[in-house]
């Protein structure tokens, strides 16, 4: 039981936020708007019971938690929180199926943005609002995993991010707290200059709060069945892909660049890469859509930035259906899929670091052929490489590969095309949102996939976005012996 403990006490404040949230939408009906007042109330009442059992079973805190505890929070709380976060779906006047629910609820709070819900245009504003509530919670938790958990756990490479939030002992709290406030309080502030931003391009404001929640949270989830192509503003686009990528720059560099004062943080190799790229493929498509469709050429850039920089970041936006820019662009984007944003951030993905990282080993491998005696120390934006986070960047290449394929073959089973399965368990495992074809693309949605198929891909998210290591050691003897 004392295994458990800190779960239990994460899982009390998880709970306890998530309870509040849930009366948010409640506050629709001031503003004239039906909402599901039965639905909420007990929702948030059983999941702020939970959260007061779950403080109870804690205990008292422990002085330093060792890593075997760590896994089990890391893997327990995402686990756990969308059985409560599922229960408004369950409770609204049309309710969801319990896979659907379940889903839903998944993708959201792993801000993947993969959808089962339809007709959105109709869908009473307080479901909605709670939507994108649970992703832009979601992306709080993702931020704090990835700066305060798993560099301390040493999965894929996560390691190289080390900081005193990473530090679980009593000795490192004061100094950890303060930076995870300073990165909670730059979450809020992007989330409403995000806000701000939409309504001055001209967003009602219940649209512009929504979006801005899944914009910078990179979770994609949108108020319309169009996605973002419900709005022609190429300004609002413009806003959009900007603060998509404010979402995915590592949150430490904001805290850092108003402790410090110096805009000096940004000029980080994982933004370089990001950015470059991001302008780079844009520019290809841009061209290529104005060659082949006699498009604008800014129109032309507009629509690719949006569409690419969604992709990358792993948000899941759309503003046209890309699927149909010709194969050249399908196979892009397919690609584009695996890449994702920084370390830090809330986007999933491979992250940028990795790809860098295999740059630089491929770089040194090819020195190496050449002088087999040369010793070359490997070094990633001022730190070093060592042996043991190259290790678990391969390791966590080969459980993305492995569970990639094993995840696509059982999709297949389930009666999917080759197309679908394939680019349905990227998403999901990259936490994207939208896959290609008819079925899953970004005109469509995962409504009318077997139930099986979801189960699937909701436990695909789950293994993305737990970086793979960190769910699959639970299933080890190894790890439970002693």
């Amino acid at each position: 039981m004392l295994l458990f403990k800190p779960l239990f006490r994460l899982l009390s404040i998880a709970l306890l936020v998530l309870g509040i949230l849930m009366l948010l939408p409640l506050t629709l009906y001031l503003f004239g708007e039906p909402v599901h007042f039965k639905g909420f109330s007990i929702s948030a009442c059983v999941t702020l019971l939970g959260s007061a059992v779950c403080y109870i079973a804690s205990g008292e805190g422990v002085e330093r938690l060792i890593s075997k505890q760590l896994f089990i929070i890391t893997s327990g709380a995402w686990f756990i929180v969308p059985i409560f976060g599922l229960l408004p779906f369950l409770l609204m006047h049309n309710p969801l199926g319990f896979t659907d629910a379940v889903f839903e609820t998944v993708s959201a709070l792993t801000t993947t943005g993969s959808t089962v819900m339809s007709g959105l245009d109709d869908t009473p504003h307080d479901i909605l609002l709670w939507r994108s509530i649970l992703q832009w919670f979601g992306g709080i938790g993702i931020i704090g995993m990835a700066i305060a958990i798993l560099p301390s756990l040493k999965v894929g490479g996560m390691r190289l991010f080390q900081t005193e939030s990473s530090d679980w002992s009593e000795k490192a709290t004061p100094r950890a707290h303060q930076m995870l406030v300073g990165i909670i309080i730059a979450y809020l502030a992007l989330s409403v200059l995000c806000a701000i931003a939409y309504m001055l391009g001209g967003m009602s404001p219940f649209n512009a709060i929504n979006h801005a929640m899944t914009t910078v949270s990179t979770g994609g989830f949108s108020t319309s069945d169009a996605s973002f192509g419900q709005f022609d503003s190429k300004l609002l686009q413009w806003i959009c892909t900007i603060f998509m990528i404010a979402g995915s720059i590592p949150f430490l560099l904001y805290f850092r660049v108003w402790s410090h004062r110096n805009l000096v943080h940004f000029n980080d190799i994982q933004i370089k890469g990001l950015i470059g790229l991001l302008l780079g493929v844009s520019l290809v498509l841009a061209v290529d859509l104005e060659l082949k469709d006699k498009m604008d050429f800014w129109d032309a850039f507009t629509l690719s930035a949006l569409n690419v920089t969604s992709v990358v970041t792993t948000t899941g936006f759309a503003s046209a259906d890309y699927s149909h820019w010709g194969n050249a662009a399908v196979v892009l984007f397919f690609f584009l899929t695996f890449i994702g944003g920084c370390s830090g951030s809330t986007s999933g993905g491979v992250k940028i670091f990795r790809c860098q990282i295999f740059f630089i080993m491929l770089k040194t491998q090819l020195v190496k052929s050449v002088h087999p005696n040369a010793v070359i120390a490997s070094k990633f934006g001022g730190r070093t490489v060592s042996d043991d986070i190259i290790q678990s960047c391969i390791a966590f290449l080969f459980f993305l590969m492995t569970t990639l394929i094993v995840l696509t073959f059982l999709l297949s089973l389930t009666g999917l095309d080759f197309i679908t399965s394939i680019t349905g368990a990227s998403t999901a495992l990259m936490n994207v949102g939208p896959g290609l074809g008819d079925l899953i693309g970004p005109a469509g949605n995962f409504q009318n996939i077997e139930s099986s198929a979801k189960w699937l891909l909701t436990i695909g998210m789950l293994l993305g976005r737990l970086e793979f290591l960190a769910v699959m050691i639970l299933f080890t003897r190894t790890f439970w012996k002693g």
